[in-house]
């Protein structure tokens, strides 16, 4: 397949788009990349916000620059899954060529971010086109998932499915001690525990955490408007409870 010079790459995310732009600056692959912002392990999929906007950006570029061919880059992960399907959702009905390059695990790390610009230019020989058959089964795949599938959303089997917005809730819980931690210490030990695959960013982990210390399951030390600078802990009342009944229970033993 001929390497077209006006290629648009679409990628997911700041990290991942700077990686694909380092391989067409410095590895000879063709094309100009577009980054979109936003994480799709969560939240609304609808026409309203900012990665709408960023979408009708894009379709006006496409107008004006008629690219030969339209790239998605999507690896083994939620996000990038959903990605992959909502940009045959938003170009349905272009004629652009839409083309996508599947992005392999790298130490079980699912992400393009993990991928040197080398191996991104050699990923860039992989690139398939979708049929219209193609486009048409994963824009269906994504008004499913828009509809369903939230607020949080995990790939189980290659299929999209919903989850309960507290369903990762326990790491935070599990991360936190009877001792105070910097809630981005707790944040990370929670996000290290994520199976790769369904890694929200922390943005969402801070949010859950924020929770967890409305519904009094954890103390905060801080301002909630800087709960990331801050510093967390168990509650204090329900460790002092369980720690008691354990040494009930200890003493009744002995007796």
């Amino acid at each position: 397949m001929a390497a077209p010079d006006n290629t648009i790459h679409l990628v997911l995310g700041d990290s991942a788009a700077g990686c694909v732009r380092a391989a067409c600056a410095s590895c000879g692959m063709p094309g100009t990349v577009i980054g979109f912002f936003g994480d799709l392990a969560y939240g609304a999929l609808d026409d309203r916000g900012a990665l709408a906007s960023q979408w009708r950006s894009v379709i006006t570029r496409l107008l004006l620059e008629h690219p030969d061919s339209v790239i998605v880059w999507s690896a083994e992960n939620v996000s990038d899954t959903i990605f992959l399907a909502l940009a045959c959702d938003r170009l349905a009905g272009r004629r652009e060529p839409l083309l996508s390059i599947r992005v392999p695990a790298i130490d079980g790390r699912p992400l393009l971010a993990m991928h040197a610009p080398e191996q991104i230019a050699q990923l860039y020989a992989r690139r398939s086109p979708l049929s219209a058959a193609d486009r048409l089964s994963l824009a269906r795949d994504f008004a499913r998932i828009r509809d369903s599938c939230g607020p949080v959303r995990r790939l189980e089997q290659g299929r999209v499915l919903g989850a309960a917005i507290d369903c990762y809730d326990s790491l935070l819980i599990e991360a936190c001690t009877v001792q105070w931690q910097a809630a981005g210490h707790v944040v990370g030990a929670a996000m290290a525990r994520c199976d790769a695959p369904n890694l929200p960013g922390d943005g969402f982990f801070f949010d859950r955490l924020g929770c967890l210390v409305d519904t009094g399951r954890i103390e905060e030390r801080g301002q909630r408007s800087s709960l990331c600078a801050g510093s967390v802990r168990v509650r204090q009342s329900s460790s002092s409870f369980i720690g008691a009944v354990k040494q009930d229970m200890s003493g009744r033993g002995a007796d």
